[in-house]
């Protein structure tokens, strides 16, 4: 999931549903395959907006609109934010050869989950250090902007896809183009 510290966020039907899934759009026309890239970025980008939005109310607001810069809606098939990176970011503690910039991807997760009591979250040199840990929900952390965002539109994300993706089909296969 993690890679070149970037997080993709993606949003899997069960098994089952996205083997026939991959089957319709092996068979769909790349016209029609463009249209739903179109649409389901569409949607994400939504979503992507009420994430950025949050940021500006994290605990630790700097850090957080750092990464909020990075928060992204991918054009897929499949729904998919990405968030994070390589790029480096501008911080306000003292540079030393020892301690260079961060990357993106290295501040995303203080930044949305926080550190706990004693953690690495203070920084010798001087600067920010990260929100305390946000505390955990279910099997993992709450988060303070992105995660919570994604669990408040979990169902309006599935019913929302699948909505587009009938309305795609249906341009195509409906009923109107026997």
């Amino acid at each position: 999931m993690a890679e070149n510290n970037r997080i993709k966020v993606e949003f899997k039907p069960n098994a089952q549903d996205l083997s026939m899934l991959k089957r319709a759009f092996k068979t769909m026309p790349k016209d029609m395959q463009d249209i739903l890239r179109a649409e389901t970025q569409r949607m994400v980008g939504d979503l992507a907006n009420k994430m950025r939005s949050k940021a500006h109310f994290a605990p630790n607001r700097r850090q957080a609109l750092l990464v909020e810069k990075s928060i992204k809606a991918n054009k897929d098939r499949l729904p998919s934010i990405t968030a994070g990176g390589g790029r480096r970011v501008p911080v306000s503690r003292k540079k030393t050869p020892g301690s260079p910039q961060p990357l993106m991807g290295d501040m995303l997760f203080g930044a949305e989950f926080g550190v706990r009591q004693g953690g690495k979250g203070t920084f010798p040199q001087g600067g920010l250090k990260f929100a305390p840990y946000s505390g955990k929900q279910g099997r993992g952390s709450k988060g303070y902007f992105i995660f919570p965002t994604l669990r408040a539109n979990q169902e309006k994300i599935r019913r929302d896809y699948l909505e587009t993706v009938y309305k795609v089909l249906k341009r195509k296969w409906g009923p109107d183009n026997g």
